[in-house]
């Protein structure tokens, strides 16, 4: 097993998932964990660092997050080459860069030394799903895919949800070690924040299919009407504030690090933001409020929210 890694994305949540895959793989203690942010840091530090014997452990683990092969110096390179010559397999290294130019020469070094992984190339549903039968087949309990695919769509893609959300099978069915559909059910509630995101994106995107089938299943479901209303303001107000800031100047990873959200979710915000202005989100905003107010005096005796839905 390889232990020098290279974790290629802008997505948090699919990076974490392959961060935790390793994790789970290798033998490590947590106090001999290190982390990194290249960012702020010459990357010398980490070949520094990995050269070093401890004296109290074995397994060393290094993650260097914002790794930027453009900032990689042509001394650097050469320091990574001899350290690969007699590099330390005790050593963990994980290197995360949200991209990477493979054109430049220090790449090639990587791509024969380290196993990458390119989040952005790849759909990881099938790793998830690996991951989920594998966790299964090793406690010893039995599912078919069918129920592994349908607990996917239910505990959402974040790999600490879905450790959770299993962790909750194996209790409850510890006995028997068979799960199947209606355990899931009983056990495992939609992720309710990926259904929100799904729902405003809809809305974002005009998709009146999709709002109508989404929005009629919240009411079967008795999602409360202010929560709704409540859930979409703040999430217009994070697309304003979004809007705003890239109106100003502001990089989408400044945005992120201000809102506190991944880069990612930024830029493709941004991406569905293209044909809004500030003037529209602001209405938008206001519309819901005024929906909000004229619910909770009893003003309006018709749907508003499924009206504005349909016709902003």
């Amino acid at each position: 097993m390889n232990n020098l890694y290279l974790i290629i994305g802008e997505d948090g949540t699919v990076i974490d998932f392959y961060l935790h895959d390793i994790l789970k793989k290798i033998t490590y203690n947590e106090e001999s964990k290190i982390i990194y942010d290249l960012s702020t840091t010459p990357f010398s530090s980490i070949l520094d660092e990995a050269s070093m014997i401890s004296l109290f452990d074995n397994e060393k683990l290094i993650i260097g997050n914002n790794f930027d092969l453009n900032k990689l110096t042509d001394s650097e390179t050469e320091y990574l080459k001899k350290y690969l010559n007699v590099k330390n397999n005790n050593v963990y290294i994980i290197l995360i860069a949200s991209k990477i130019d493979a054109r430049k020469s220090s790449y090639k070094v990587l791509k024969d030394n380290f196993t990458i992984i390119d989040c952005t190339k790849n759909d990881n549903s099938d790793d998830l799903f690996k991951y989920i039968k594998s966790t299964i087949k090793e406690k010893k309990y039995q599912i078919s895919d069918f129920n592994i695919s349908y607990f996917l769509s239910k505990a959402g893609n974040d790999i600490n949800n879905i450790d959770s959300e299993l962790n909750k099978l194996f209790i409850y069915k510890e006995e028997t070690k068979n799960i199947d559909k209606s355990d899931i059910d009983l056990l495992i509630a939609d992720n309710i924040d990926n259904i929100i995101y799904e729902f405003t994106n809809a809305i974002i995107e005009n998709d009146y299919s999709k709002i109508t089938s989404m929005y009629n299943n919240f009411k079967i479901q008795n999602v409360s009407f202010d929560y709704l209303i409540s859930i979409l303001a703040n999430n217009f107000h994070q697309l304003l504030i979004i809007k705003l800031l890239s109106n100003d100047g502001k990089s989408n990873l400044e945005i992120s690090k201000i809102i506190g959200k991944k880069e990612f979710y930024v830029k493709k915000n941004l991406e569905r933001l293209y044909q809004y202005t500030v003037t529209d989100l602001s209405k938008y905003i206001d519309r819901l409020a005024t929906i909000d107010r004229n619910f909770k005096t009893g003003k309006s005796h018709i749907d508003e929210l499924e009206l504005f839905l349909l016709s902003k």
